[in-house]
């Protein structure tokens, strides 16, 4: 009988699903940041495909790099900066990344002393200054004129306290954390968040290395799959989860609350515009290397190609399934297929009507696209952007608006008597008229102002971070040299009439675009040559 039980003991043992060990590194501490690993170890999603997953917090002593490298941590998860130690010849790949867009803000209090970018020149700023960390945020300093030298720089001290306290002027955040204390304490406060300036950065980037994927394929896979399950989970069941962390992994002693708002304003994040989590672009990889690369943090490209997981679902829009039944007839039509473009390209080639290297063809496809892409968006006269671009831009300050409460100014101009230009002076006057306006208007704005030919001689600017009193002495200056400076045959000079508003909790585009459009017309029925606001 023992015997039996101990040869049925066996069996079992030699059957059942061997537990593998694997370790997790994050990149801080436990919140709601790293709620879709949490998930997924306390509802078994792990142990369903045989895993064991230790999860470990931010180690301040040790890289991530070094400890994944010396085997004692498997996956680790960190910012797009991991594509620097790729670029560097690191063997890393990218499994996903959790967050499309980067949560890393800069946070100032809502006051009149920091009204834009500008204004934190000489100005405190809590910012971890190694630009591996923090590149967003630089780049977007650098692109608006302000360099690390120019801004009083602090040491981090994570500590929201001391922007409350002003020891600091601003300083950089999670819009998921800081933000939600300070609403909390009903302090208001005013975001700077890179994407709105061009630099949309992936966050928290689960990665491994080439070697261990492929000593541990199905491990990785399994892995990865039941991760971002558990973040589909837990931005499905927002409170449910929150709760879970508060209870049993709430090593920063947050208020379930904070945990709440937290996974609510991380959930818009994380999805892609087809609902996946985890999707890696090719071409934003390369973006973003590229501003690494501006910065000088490294020398050359990255092989993106070696650093997207293979098995990453969401690098494709269009997921085929073929079933084993289907199977013949999909291998049937795709040599059909292949055979009849091999019959084409032989009789072009023959025809001597197609014989562009590959290089070449690349080159124009990349140089029609450009040119597509202006058509699209570019004023083909005047060579400014265009309503087509005006409505995307307006759509995306008004979201900005709603979520962070960053106001906007809006310009309105009308040339003055247009009409009777053309009719006077002919067309290619009027049209040396309107390109003369525009080049002389780029001269007034500021990098961060975006300009647009609306219809004929109708313009519109928007002044992002601008309240209305600044957008005014923008519009009295352009009155002042379209005046001066714009003459037909050096003597006729030529005016403009203009509406300005700044946005305001009420708004929405339509609203806001029929009170601008009506403080124009009350200028041109009030004489022109005026701003009304």
């Amino acid at each position: 009988m023992k015997i039996l039980l101990f040869i049925i003991i066996l069996l079992l043992s030699t059957f059942a699903q061997e537990i593998k060990e694997v370790k997790v590194q994050f990149s801080w501490k436990n919140q709601f940041q790293f709620a879709g690993f949490i998930i997924a170890k306390e509802k078994g999603f792990y142990k369903e495909v045989g895993l064991d997953v230790k999860l470990l917090e931010f180690e301040p002593k040790r890289t991530q790099i070094d400890m994944i490298k010396g085997g004692e941590i498997d996956f680790a998860v960190n910012r797009s900066s991991i594509l620097i130690e790729k670029s560097k010849g690191e063997n890393i790949v990218a499994l996903g990344a959790i967050f499309q867009h980067s949560p890393l803000v800069l946070l100032v209090k809502d006051n009149n002393k920091i009204r834009n970018l500008e204004d934190l020149k000489n100005k405190k700023v809590m910012i971890t200054t190694d630009a591996r960390l923090s590149a967003s945020i630089i780049a977007m300093l650098s692109a608006n004129g302000i360099e690390l030298s120019q801004i009083d720089a602090l040491k981090h001290s994570f500590n929201i306290e001391d922007l409350i306290n002003d020891k600091a002027d601003a300083m950089a955040s999670y819009i998921s954390n800081e933000p939600i204390v300070l609403k909390e304490k009903n302090i208001a406060y005013k975001v700077f968040d890179p994407k709105v300036y061009g630099f949309d950065f992936y966050d928290d980037i689960i990665y491994t290395t080439s070697l261990f994927i492929k000593n541990n394929p199905n491990l990785t896979k399994n892995f990865y799959e039941a991760t971002i399950k558990g973040w589909h989970y837990a931005f499905k069941h927002i409170p449910k989860t929150a709760k879970l962390i508060y209870e049993k992994y709430n090593t920063q002693n947050k208020s379930l609350n904070s945990l709440i708002n937290e996974g609510i304003v991380l959930k818009e994040y994380a999805y892609d515009n087809y609902g996946n989590i985890g999707t890696l672009d090719k071409e934003r990889l390369i973006k973003i290397n590229d501003v690494y690369r501006l910065m000088g943090l490294v020398k050359k490209q990255a092989k993106i190609d070696e650093f997207i997981y293979k098995e990453n679902d969401n690098r494709s829009v269009i997921n085929l399934v073929i079933s084993n039944k289907n199977l013949y007839i999909y291998i049937v039509l795709s040599i059909i297929i292949i055979l009849l473009i091999i019959i084409l390209v032989v009789y072009l080639i023959i025809k001597k009507k197609w014989l562009i290297t590959n290089t070449a063809l690349e080159k124009e496809i990349k140089l029609k696209i450009k040119h597509l892409k202006k058509e699209i968006y570019i004023d083909g006269l005047t060579n400014i952007k265009n309503r087509k671009a005006f409505d995307r831009k307006l759509s995306l300050l008004f979201d900005d608006y709603k979520r962070y409460k960053n106001i906007f100014s809006v310009i309105y101009i009308d040339i003055d008597n247009f009409k009777s230009i053309n009719d006077n002076y002919g067309h290619n006057i009027g049209d040396e008229v309107l390109c003369s306006f525009c080049r002389l208007v780029e001269t007034k704005l500021r990098s961060n102002d975006y300009f647009y030919r609306v219809g004929g001689e109708e313009f519109i600017i928007l002044l992002p971070n601008t309240n209305i009193e600044d957008g005014l002495k923008v519009s009295e200056k352009l009155l002042k040299s379209t005046r001066e400076k714009i003459k037909i045959e050096n003597k006729i000079s030529v005016t403009i009439s203009i509406g300005l508003c700044e946005v305001n909790s009420e708004d929405d585009i339509t609203t806001l675009y029929k009170r601008v459009d009506q403080l124009l017309y009350k200028s041109k029925s009030e004489g022109k040559n005026r701003v009304s606001y």
